[in-house]
């Protein structure tokens, strides 16, 4: 009687078939965790946009009757800084922000492009 040893071709493409059926169920599942991931971020930062002109708005306008933040009617980084320079605000953020920023005269509608909730979206026109 003979001894066979190793596996056939049959039972190889078996276990090829499975492990490309998980690597593709794996992968699709990963992909969304970027958009997901993004969209978390850009939430984040936008907060963190917002408190600091809602800052400036209260401690700088209100009490020492400083410069009202210019409009942005086109969506750009914002640059952390001393607020010497527009968006006077700047002075509130820690560093410079990653995504894109508009708003309206004094700060107002904050809006980025860089988010996929259309509720954020710039509708300012250059």
């Amino acid at each position: 009687m003979r001894k066979e040893h190793g596996f056939t071709l049959i039972e190889l493409l078996i276990v090829l078939a499975i492990l490309g059926i998980l690597v593709g169920v794996v992968a699709m599942s990963v992909g969304g965790l970027t958009d997901s991931a993004k969209s978390r971020a850009v939430t984040a930062e936008y907060q963190v946009v917002q408190t600091a002109i809602d800052t400036y708005n209260t401690q700088d306008v209100a009490v020492d009757l400083s410069n009202p933040i210019p409009e942005r009617a086109t969506a750009a980084p914002v640059e952390a800084g001393d607020g010497s320079t527009e968006p006077y605000f700047n002075k509130y953020l820690k560093r410079d922000t990653k995504y894109s920023y508009g708003w309206k005269a004094d700060g107002v509608e904050l809006c980025t492009d860089d988010h996929p909730d259309s509720a954020y979206h710039c509708t300012a026109t250059p």
